[in-house]
């Protein structure tokens, strides 16, 4: 990154499902928006996890901050988004955005 450059932002969104969610229902649903993710402007990487607490991880690198937050301000108006919004847990939802300083690849 030149001195210049935008430094990246991580997003990271944590949650548990609601008690009796598919997880096979819920993985079909991110796959989708995956779609949407891959033609964002910025968009660099994503990684969906689960930890064994149950408890998911969807970590996405972006270009920077701008495009972050184009991302965050479009996602409730896609197709997808009721239907992820009514499987989380949303006591358990945590969203943040991080200075990206080192990745490796």
């Amino acid at each position: 990154m030149s001195q210049n450059a935008q430094p990246q932002v991580a997003e990271i969104v944590t949650f548990k499902l609601k008690d009796g969610t598919n997880e096979s229902a819920f993985l079909a649903l991110i796959r989708a928006s995956q779609t949407w993710v891959d033609g964002l402007p910025g968009f660099i990487s994503r990684q969906v996890t689960r930890g064994p607490d149950g408890r998911w991880t969807d970590h996405i690198l972006w270009a920077d901050a701008a495009c972050a937050k184009t991302a965050q301000d479009s996602f409730g108006h896609q197709e997808f988004a009721p239907d992820i919004g009514e499987i989380m847990n949303h006591e358990t939802l945590e969203m943040r955005h991080e200075t990206v300083f080192m990745a490796a690849s």
